[in-house]
């Protein structure tokens, strides 16, 4: 496992579900975000097959792609400040980080054996796959696995992990590696 850190003074796109805007109207043309009914909504980021789950309130933010991702509307506010319209800082927060590159660790075999996360050397582009945003996620081999956090007991055994799944590039472009 290696340590990261979003880069500092990165502003995002995101944009709060169920207040209407432009941004989100053409996310919607394109089939990229969906509204169903009770304020629920499905989000097709590049990882999703059927539309992550969220909820009206909730954000959606950017990617360098221009494709959509969820984001809790707890944790968005914890984790950014706005900067202007639809505009945001992040503020950073050392994580823990894994790629296929590593060996096997307790964190991951806690995901394999808990979380659902699978691993399949004979699908590289579809090498991850788990149950994350109500979807069944999937990302290629080179992707990356972010832990946004580990609780554990007073024994030091996990008891639980909030992972998602951050492809290569976008990983690239948003976090550094810490010594």
């Amino acid at each position: 496992m290696k340590k990261v850190i979003k880069k500092s003074g990165k502003l995002v796109q995101a944009y709060c579900l169920g207040i209407e805007n432009k941004k989100v109207k053409e996310l919607m043309a394109e089939g990229l975000l969906t509204q169903g009914g009770n304020g629920r909504w499905r989000v097709f980021s590049q990882e999703a097959e059927q539309g992550e789950l969220a909820q009206s309130g909730d954000y959606i933010k950017i990617d360098s792609k221009g494709r959509p991702y969820p984001n809790t509307r707890e944790f968005f506010l914890k984790n950014h400040k706005a900067a202007g319209e639809n505009l945001y800082e992040q503020i950073p927060h050392v994580l823990e980080a894994w790629d296929s590159t590593e060996d096997m660790c307790p964190e991951m075999e806690f995901l394999i054996k808990n979380k659902g996360l699978v691993m399949n050397d004979k699908d590289e582009p579809k090498y991850y796959k788990a149950p994350l945003w109500g979807d069944i996620l999937t990302a290629g081999k080179d992707a990356v696995i972010v832990f946004y956090s580990i609780k554990r007991d007073v024994a030091g055994n996990i008891v639980d992990a909030e992972f998602n799944f951050v492809a290569r590039e976008e990983f690239e472009k948003m976090y550094t590696v810490l010594e």
